[in-house]
């Protein structure tokens, strides 16, 4: 019994008991185990018999699912309400992102009125002035005026044709393959806006709105290196139901080898390549003069259509065996490719119809005048702000008053359900019938 006292002692000057259970020798669990748990026990009692915390422990019931969803609903609302008053951010839904990314067509597509930067620096930019003037002017004069140099691939939108009724533009397309130096083109065509002014629809043309498929093409072919082909147009019928051009394909470093004369007509959007005039000059020349034009260099300049007969085509044919050019005669064809004629051998005049229009700039906006719209633009544009604020404020007015709306009405219905669910309740049996 004196070892046991002794070594109690010991525990007890070491700190590891307290002073009086180590010497009536209780052992440590009681101290450390049972005793919180009896305060706790204590402590939680009285709040665990009262009906407020019983309160708090509800069970989920049919009401409580019901409300809690309408509540989400609700905050969805208000949520949506909230986003609709902040600017329109990079954050969106998969929904919202889905929705923006809808292609439009190119139709549909709102191109805005191009505008000369202005320098802060400069008290007057001079603003060119544009009128319509006539495209074959003199006949057969249209070409594709590229003026740089190409190194790499490119393409080169070149000058377009309006229709005599201004309802189309067509416009030619250049394509530049650097890897063999060579060269092909497109034909594409663009309606135009027929709300807008004559002036106004040729200078708001744009590239965007064009029908994707290209009315006429050239050979696409970049094998051979340096070979061009390019394709312009000429001009279009009087009615504007067809178009001609000229399709010129040859070398680099030798020159023009050859042009063809094609026709498009817009009615059964199809082209046709009308070669039978080539092989006519050359019929022609070989019968009466024994003249192989193969074997020398000779080529077709295409004029316009016929003034008297807008069914035929006017061609002129020279020979390059010299410094001077040598007249070969005026040819015409019929736009099916039919009835080659020869129409003089010594004049090189034809009456040709003028038909196609192009928007070509005459002239810049006098300083004052200038000066006089850009006030009146200022002036516009304040008032359009105003405006637009005025507008601002009344539509978040009335989304305000929709929101406050909706929310009455869903706890309206959310009350009416849940009236109708404890009415159902009340009157059932048992069995949940009646």
């Amino acid at each position: 019994m004196k070892s046991r006292f002794n070594s109690l002692k010991v525990q007890r000057s070491k700190g590891l008991l307290p002073r009086p259970l180590r010497e009536r020798g209780i052992l440590l669990p009681i101290t450390y185990y049972l005793l919180p748990a009896l305060l706790f026990t204590f402590y939680f009692l009285p709040f665990a018999t009262s009906p407020a915390f019983a309160q708090k422990m509800q069970v989920s019931t049919p009401q409580s699912q019901y409300k809690y969803q309408q509540q989400v609903y609700q905050d969805l609302e208000k949520e949506k309400y909230e986003r609709s008053l902040l600017p329109e951010s990079g954050y969106m839904t998969t929904d919202d992102y889905e929705e923006k990314s809808k292609d439009i067509p190119n139709v549909a597509k709102e191109i805005p009125e191009y505008k000369l930067p202005k320098d802060i620096k400069m008290k007057y930019v001079p603003t060119p002035t544009y009128k319509l003037v006539l495209y074959n002017n003199p006949p057969g004069t249209p070409e594709l005026h590229i003026q740089a140099r190409f190194k790499y691939d490119h393409q080169v939108n070149c000058t377009g044709v309006t229709s005599p009724n201004m309802d189309i533009m067509v416009y030619p397309v250049v394509y530049y393959y650097a890897s063999n130096q060579c060269s092909a083109g497109d034909l594409f065509m663009i309606v135009l806006d027929q709300s807008l002014s004559y002036l106004d629809r040729v200078k708001r043309a744009n590239i965007v709105k064009r029908v994707p498929t290209p009315i006429l093409s050239t050979d696409k072919d970049i094998v051979e290196k340096y070979m061009f082909r390019t394709i312009t147009p000429i001009d279009f019928s009087p009615d504007g139901t067809k178009l001609i051009a000229k399709e010129k394909i040859g070398n680099v470093n030798d020159g023009i080898w050859q042009t063809n004369l094609w026709v498009y007509d817009f009615l059964t959007q199809k082209g046709r390549n009308l070669s039978e005039v080539r092989d006519a000059i050359r019929f022609y020349w070989k019968n009466t003069k024994n003249l192989i034009l193969d074997e020398k260099r000779w080529d077709i300049t295409p004029l316009g259509f016929d003034e008297n007969n807008p069914d035929r085509i006017i061609v002129s044919a020279y020979g390059y065996t010299g410094k001077t050019p040598q007249f070969l005669g005026n040819w015409s064809i019929d736009v099916n490719g039919e009835q080659s004629q020869l129409l003089s051998l010594f004049d090189a005049k034809a009456t040709v119809s003028i038909n196609g229009l192009k928007l070509a700039q005459v002239g810049v906006v006098e300083p004052a005048i200038l000066l006089e719209e850009e006030k009146k633009q200022d002036k516009y544009l304040k008032e359009t702000r105003k405006r637009d604020k005025k507008l601002l404020k009344k539509s978040e007015k009335i989304r305000k008053q929709a929101l406050a709306h909706k929310l009455k009405e869903m706890k309206k219905e959310e009350n009416e359900t849940l009236h109708e669910y404890n009415k159902y309740q009340n009157t059932s049996g048992p069995t949940g019938t009646e």
